[in-house]
Order: structure tokens, then C-alpha cells, then sequence
């Protein structure tokens, strides 16, 4: 029989590994993970470190898109986790990535929820980058239910630390992306274009395609709140040109606002196809939010079906996904006012209305 490999050696790569997906290197990460599971099968009998490893290893299926996969594994955990004795670190673990899965599948709330558990345990932590991952993720979920002093407060904090540290500028770009938008949010369009064009300049320094390709995006989502609809759709075909955007499921989201902003522009049928494209994406992603926020668009400026713009609005009020609601009846609310259509003019805006009073109260559901 050979040697076991120890524990602690295995530690130390899981660390590594952790480290390598921290940094979203999905190659490397591929690689060490292989590395690990051999050590795995050869290490002696240590379960905090094999039930490390399934931690880590439902981190990395997040950062492959596979959401499923990591649902699954965390849900295989969960009564290891709560019912042994494990140590702090583990704990912060399944609490952190079970809120961020959560985050991943939509359930903004219940992300928080699992968030504010982790927090508690996060003095326990001695790395700062840890530390700043953890901030940077609890602000895009507040981010995600509008509320934006929580939002700015934690990811000022990660970026204190991101920015400290070449290796992470990766991350440090990509919290100042949540920064601008909190500030579109807060109609300080001045200074969100201001942060997403050093967004920009970064990721082009650093050859980051992927965050070029998020500056673009999300530098169109901001002209187009501003109604300056030719640079929307400028902004965004740059986005969508980058492969590293069209392989990734954030191409759904990028071709849907080409798509709205070429319906805002009357460009039905370039519009029409892009909403085709995405549509296509979303089936293929299972991704029940975008299909809906498509067949709301698709209802509202070509098929002109208020039947199938109600449905989608409902199967986004079903997950209450009030800020989409929110945006997108103020959009039809617009849409009918400019149609001349004064009575589905002040529905649509007293939906708004409604869905905002929704948002508030979110606040209150958290525990």
C-alpha cells in the first residue's frame, strides 16, 4: 500500500484552488481541481477536509454557470454542516456559498439571509481578501433589491481591499462597476460613467476581455436610462462582439437590452432578432427572468398582446423580482403615454408605483 498523502497537504492545494476561482481563473481552477481530487483519493481519513473540498468544489460549479450542480452539493451538506461540531471557517463557508447560490437562482432575500449568518462568523476569518469577497457579494444582492446605502457600504469596503492587491484587479474592476451602477440608481450618471469608463481603461490595460465586455454593457444600460439611445446600442454591440461575452450566460442579459433599445428605437426587425437570439439563450439556460422580461418586451413593441405582457410581468411578481417590475411597467407606462393610450398609461404607472412600495418592504421580510 503507498503512502497516504496528509491532510494538511490537501489543505493547502483546497486553499489554492479557493484562491485560483477567488480570481475567476476558470483554467487554472480546471486544473488544480483535478490535482485535488487525485490528492483526495489518496489522502488519510481527515472528513473536515473532504467536507472542505465539497465546499470549495460548489464554489467552482458556480463559477462555471453550474448552477444546478453546486444546489445540489450544498444541499448534500447541509446536515454535516449543521449537525457536527465543524469549525468556524466551515461554517462561514456553507453559509456564504449557499447565500450565494441563492443570489444565482434569484432568491435575493434568502441570499441576504444566508449572508447576515456568515457575517456573523466572519472575524474568524484572517484573510482580508476573503474578507473582501464577502462584501463585494452581499453589496450586488443589495444592489439587486435597490437598497444602495447597504449596497455602497459593502462594496466600498471590498474595494478598499481589492484595490490594495495587483493580483485581484480583476475584482477590484468589477466592484467598480457595482459602485456606478448604485450611482445610475441614484441618478448620479456623471460619475457612473465616469467609474465605468476607468472600468473600462482597466480592463483593457489588463487585458481583461470579459470585464471590457461588462464596462460596454453596462455603460449602454446607463445611456440608455438616460434615453440616449444611439450610444445604448453603440455600447452594447461592442458588448456582445467580445467572445468572452457571448460565451457566457451574461450574453442573455446583453443581447435582451440590445434588444429593448432597438425596439425603443422603432428598429423592429433588428430588434426582433436579437430578441430571438436571447429568447433562444434563455430556453437553453433555463433562465425563467429573462424569458419573462423578453416576453414582456416582445408583447409590449411587436406583438402588441397585453394578455402576454400580464403574464410575463406575473411570473416576475411570482419570484418577486420587484425592481424588474418596477422598471419594466414604468417602460410600458411610457410606451402607452407616447402610444396615446391614457388608460394602460396609468395602469402601468400605478403598477410601478405598487411594485416600488414592494421593494420598500423587502427590507422587512429580511431577518
Amino acid at each position: 500500500m503507498g503512502v497516504k498523502i496528509a491532510s494538511e497537504k490537501v489543505a493547502n492545494m483546497l486553499n489554492h484552488w479557493y484562491g485560483q476561482i477567488k480570481k475567476q481563473e476558470i483554467q487554472n481552477a480546471k486544473l488544480t481541481r483535478t490535482e485535488v481530487a487525485q490528492a483526495i483519493e489518496n489522502m488519510e481519513e481527515d472528513q473536515n477536509v473532504l467536507l472542505y473540498f465539497n465546499m470549495i468544489d460548489s464554489r467552482y460549479k458556480l463559477l462555471l454557470e453550474h448552477y444546478c450542480e453546486s444546489g445540489s452539493i450544498l444541499k448534500s451538506l447541509k446536515n454535516q454542516t449543521e449537525e457536527k461540531k465543524t469549525d468556524d471557517m466551515l461554517q462561514y463557508y456553507f453559509y456564504f456559498f449557499s447565500g450565494l447560490y441563492e443570489f444565482y437562482v434569484k432568491n435575493f432575500t434568502q441570499a441576504i439571509n444566508f449572508y447576515k449568518i456568515a457575517e456573523a462568523k466572519l472575524s474568524k476569518i484572517p484573510d482580508e481578501i476573503e474578507k473582501a469577497e464577502f462584501h463585494y457579494q452581499v453589496a450586488i444582492a443589495y444592489y439587486k433589491i435597490k437598497q444602495h446605502f447597504f449596497s455602497l457600504n459593502h462594496i466600498e469596503k471590498a474595494l478598499e481591499s481589492f484595490k490594495a492587491y495587483e493580483e485581484y484587479s480583476n475584482r477590484a474592476i468589477k466592484g467598480t462597476m457595482v459602485l456606478a451602477a448604485n450611482y445610475v440608481d441614484l441618478y448620479r450618471y456623471k460619475e457612473a460613467i465616469k467609474l465605468y469608463e476607468q472600468a473600462l481603461e482597466r480592463a483593457l490595460a489588463t487585458k481583461d476581455s470579459f470585464s471590457e465586455s461588462l464596462a460596454y454593457f453596462n455603460l449602454g444600460v446607463c445611456y440608455e436610462r438616460r434615453d440616449q439611445l444611439l450610444e445604448a446600442k453603440e455600447y452594447l454591440e461592442k458588448a456582445i462582439d467580445i467572445p468572452e461575452n457571448r460565451q457566457s450566460v451574461s450574453a442573455i442579459r446583453t443581447m435582451y437590452m440590445l434588444s429593448r433599445v432597438l425596439y425603443k428605437m422603432n428598429s423592429i426587425g433588428e430588434a426582433r432578432t436579437w430578441y430571438q437570439k436571447s429568447y433562444s439563450r434563455a430556453e437553453k439556460e433555463a433562465d425563467f427572468e429573462y424569458k419573462a422580461k423578453l416576453q414582456i418586451i416582445y408583447s409590449l413593441y411587436d406583438q402588441h398582446d397585453s394578455a402576454s405582457l400580464e403574464k410575463g410581468l406575473e411570473q416576475l411578481k411570482k419570484k418577486k423580482l420587484w425592481s424588474d417590475v418596477a422598471e419594466l411597467t414604468s417602460l410600458a407606462a411610457y410606451h402607452y403615454k407616447k402610444e396615446g393610450d391614457i388608460h394602460n398609461s396609468a395602469k402601468y404607472f400605478e403598477q410601478a408605483c405598487h411594485a416600488k412600495d414592494q421593494i420598500l418592504k423587502l427590507t422587512e421580510v429580511l431577518s
